[in-house]
């Protein structure tokens, strides 16, 4: 399978592949592989481990994408199962990819002296809770921030947590080509136990609601905020 171009390709492989964050690149050869990242926290050894990937699988460069996850590219296709293969056995996994709760972004938190809150703690259990939530109208995106500076850029993605003592509460922001600055909540959440009522009262909402292929702030904006700030006060 030397230099296959995408033409030899089933386009429900080339499906399935994207369906693993495999994603096939300009050029309809080669693929790129991303990686699952929270909060933007890799260890020594992982990282030893992309650079292996990227060295064996690709061309030996990775490149970090603008949501603290990676992406090791030029991958040809005939060594994808390899490729695939190499990752399962090792400490990481593929990024989430489709209409789902993508990796949760966030901010050092805790050692920077600006931080409020535990954004690292935080980020793994929000995707812990809602990291396997899938069949959404659309991508959904969840940034967390430890304090006003918002260097994760809470307002700009589908649910942001800013931390400001308490937890400030961001809903539908996204950047692209229609950017959309998300609407804070009118209210500041306490307790962690209640912001994750609050961010499942959202992500069910949107389910309700959301039309295929329709960003959460698309949705917001068709209905109005305080459709959704009346489910959210039931909670």
């Amino acid at each position: 399978m030397k230099n296959q171009k995408s033409e030899s390709i089933p386009e429900q492989e080339i499906a399935k592949l994207k369906e693993s964050a495999l994603f096939l690149e300009k050029g309809k050869t080669k693929f790129s592989s991303r990686l699952l990242v929270i909060g933007g926290l890799l260890t020594a050894g992982q990282l030893r481990e992309i650079a292996n990937f990227a060295t064996r699988y690709g061309d030996g460069t990775v490149h970090l994408t603008t949501r603290q996850g990676v992406e090791i590219p030029h991958i040809p296709y005939e060594k994808l199962h390899l490729f695939r293969r190499a990752v399962d056995k090792s400490s990481l996994q593929p990024a989430q990819s489709g209409k789902c709760v993508r990796a949760i972004t966030a901010c050092p938190g805790t050692y920077c002296k600006f931080g409020t809150i535990d954004t690292q703690l935080l980020a793994k259990e929000l995707f812990k809770k809602f990291g396997k939530r899938k069949n959404l109208p659309h991508k959904f995106k969840i940034a967390v921030s430890g304090c006003k500076h918002c260097c994760s850029k809470p307002q700009e993605n589908d649910l942001g947590v800013m931390g400001v003592g308490n937890f400030a509460v961001f809903v539908g922001g996204m950047a692209g080509k229609t950017p959309r600055w998300g609407n804070r909540l009118p209210f500041d959440v306490k307790e962690k136990s209640k912001l994750f009522k609050i961010i499942n009262a959202a992500i069910k909402w949107y389910e309700k609601n959301g039309n295929i292929k329709e960003r959460f702030g698309a949705t917001i904006e068709r209905i109005g905020l305080e459709n959704l700030l009346d489910e959210l006060n039931k909670v």
